[in-house]
């Protein structure tokens, strides 16, 4: 119970942490918002009104203490982070409360980065038990060339290739299988919903693929020395037991540990491949707010990010707890 107490005080603490800086970050960024934020040509009147009405002409200590503490009272309801239930202030641009915004964008992005992470694990723990397998042949060498090729390889280019590959070249041909961007929800069809998530998947299953794989066969390959392992093997245990139920299992953890930190990473938005395939997910909104001076919005998705990223940790710390409490001590 100590233990769990004091990861949760890390949590709210790395939160408030990430809330300082971005805050500060954002005020230096964005010297003087209201010129953003007022009309086309306005003058230095409406600039200097624009500023007082969203209190942009206040410290900036003030202004983070009226962010978390108040916030404007959209019908009757504060929009400070330090209500119940939280909010993450309003957005200039889109006359909205933050929070809406970004719970908006949430679906789009959490079955982005669901399925590339499902597709990742698959395709490395298949690649990574043979390569621990067969270690030190060419096949192992083979994997980890393809390995390094994919972690070389930029998100924008294996996205680029996917599209030209599996979009426009099968289009030229009639063949009209994957669509080119652009999203469907699961209620309305979920064969479309995943025909247009396919092409977003790949791109981000490339370069996790062969981080993935490497971590699975480092991992195996020292569970694989262990006395315990040569004890199964010397009883007579098959193999692919010996691989799965005793290595792999034993092997699990640090893939969780991965695992967490890269849904986590997509979650807090996947900028490119959003932007690339049309998908109106939470990293695309922290583009298009950053560019329009909507601070509220980039204060918003990053803290965002940052609580998917402390809970994932939170929740794979317990987690490798249950399956091993001396792992965890």
């Amino acid at each position: 119970m100590h233990s769990l107490s004091l990861r949760v005080l890390r949590t709210i603490s790395t939160l408030l942490i990430v809330l300082l800086a971005t805050f500060l970050i954002t005020r230096i960024a964005y010297r003087d918002p209201a010129v953003m934020l007022a009309p086309r040509n306005a003058n230095q009147q409406t600039i200097d009104a624009v500023a007082h009405a969203l209190r942009l002409d206040e410290p900036w200590y003030r202004q983070l203490a009226y962010y978390v503490y108040r916030g404007p009272h959209i019908q009757g309801a504060p929009m400070g982070l330090a209500h119940w239930p939280p909010a993450m202030g309003y957005s200039f641009r889109h006359q909205a409360p933050v929070t809406e915004l970004i719970l908006a964008k949430v679906p789009v992005t959490l079955c982005l980065a669901a399925g590339a992470l499902v597709i990742s694990v698959l395709f490395s723990v298949a690649l990574g038990v043979i390569a621990a397998r067969f270690a030190g042949s060419w096949l192992d060498r083979a994997l980890a060339a393809f390995a390094y090729t994919a972690l070389s390889v930029p998100t924008f280019l294996s996205g680029v290739l996917a599209s030209y590959f599996l979009f426009f070249q099968l289009s030229l041909r009639g063949i009209h299988l994957f669509p080119g961007g652009g999203y469907v929800s699961p209620s309305e069809s979920i064969g479309e919903w995943a025909r247009h998530l396919v092409l977003p998947w790949l791109t981000l299953s490339i370069a996790e693929v062969g981080i993935f794989q490497r971590v699975v066969r480092a991992q195996m390959l020292n569970v694989l020395s262990a006395d315990y392992v040569r004890t199964a093997r010397a009883k007579g245990v098959p193999e692919w037991q010996v691989l799965l139920r005793h290595a792999w299992s034993a092997a699990l953890n640090p893939v969780l540990a991965l695992g967490a930190l890269e849904f986590a990473a997509i979650m807090g938005g996947a900028i490119v491949t959003e932007q690339m395939f049309g998908l109106d997910g939470v990293g695309r909104l922290a583009v298009t707010s950053a560019l329009d001076g909507d601070f509220p919005v980039v204060i918003g998705t990053t803290i965002f990010a940052a609580f998917v990223f402390v809970v994932c940790t939170l929740a794979v710390d317990l987690i490798v707890r249950w399956r091993d409490p001396a792992s965890a001590a």
